[in-house]
């Protein structure tokens, strides 16, 4: 029983502590061992022994137990239920795995991620996947720091890969982003900026033509309307494809600014950060269609 109880925390010398052992047994095979143990209890039990013993929870990558031990990082540890083997520890434990998305996750993994997330679509395909895992390549040789495990996040890659959000990830992205106050505010002077242009096409419906668009916010970027990565530009933010610009097709990107660069100091900055780290590279893979 004092071997069964050791964690990672106070086993050394090479030697693994009594939960990760077993799993190593289960995991080759070993059904003798299943039937000595509840070995369904095993992540459960070293968790409350941890958190028991030294007043504070498991480290978050500790194999078995930690919170993020069940995270699907490669495309070939045995918790990977993509993966050839037979074993998938998130099913044996009874719990869902989470699929964590980085430069090493397999366009499979992606993809389970894209349906987890967003519910299932027929954009979310293999093909898409892989463009988004080539996508995350090339942010890293530019040096780009991007996360794609958020709402946001993922629903950026995907539209930078190529494809088109979807309403449903709008409307989670939306329930999901949380600014501060003062980056309310900010959005708010934009949205006075934005009720200035609307109405001069005759109608007050939200929703700014291409060239109002253009000459209200996008000038400063893009030095020609009328050039075509300024129109295939436009068309990016265009996801209904009606021909304009929805306030809440821009303010998705607004509110993703404001909450990923939150110390911006003023609405010039907050539209700054939108266009040059969200916008535009999202724009850029329409100028590759």
């Amino acid at each position: 029983k004092q071997w069964y109880q050791r964690r990672v925390a106070i086993t050394a010398g090479g030697h693994s502590d009594s939960t990760t052992m077993i799993m190593n047994m289960i995991r080759l095979g070993n059904t003798a061992v299943q039937k000595q143990y509840n070995c369904k209890a095993l992540r459960k039990a070293a968790r409350n022994i941890t958190k028991i013993t030294t007043e504070v929870k498991a480290f978050g990558r500790t194999p078995i137990y930690g919170d993020r031990a069940l995270d699907l990082v490669f495309g070939f540890i045995f918790s990977d239920p993509t993966a050839k083997s037979g074993f998938d520890m998130c099913e044996f434990f009874g719990l869902e795995p989470t699929v964590r998305i980085s430069t090493m996750a397999s366009p499979e993994m992606i993809l389970l991620k894209l349906n987890n997330v967003f519910g299932e679509s027929d954009q979310f395909n293999l093909e898409i996947a892989a463009k988004m895992k080539e996508q995350i390549l090339k942010n890293a040789a530019d040096e780009r720091k991007e996360e794609y495990n958020s709402k946001v996040g993922l629903a950026l890659l995907f539209d930078q890969a190529g494809g088109k959000m979807t309403p449903e990830m709008v409307d989670a992205v939306e329930s999901e982003m949380k600014t501060s106050a003062f980056v309310d505010t900010l959005i708010a002077e934009i949205k006075e900026e934005w009720d200035e242009w609307d109405g001069r096409d005759g109608e007050v419906d939200n929703k700014l033509s291409f060239i109002h668009f253009y000459n209200g916010f996008m000038a400063p970027y893009f030095g020609c309307y009328r050039c075509e990565d300024s129109q295939k530009g436009l068309q990016c933010l265009d996801m209904d494809n009606d021909g304009g610009i929805d306030w809440e097709e821009f303010k998705f990107y607004l509110k993703w600014a404001g909450r990923e660069y939150s110390n911006v100091k003023n609405k010039k900055e907050l539209l700054d950060k939108t266009f040059r780290k969200g916008l535009i590279p999202a724009m850029k893979d329409e100028l590759l269609k």
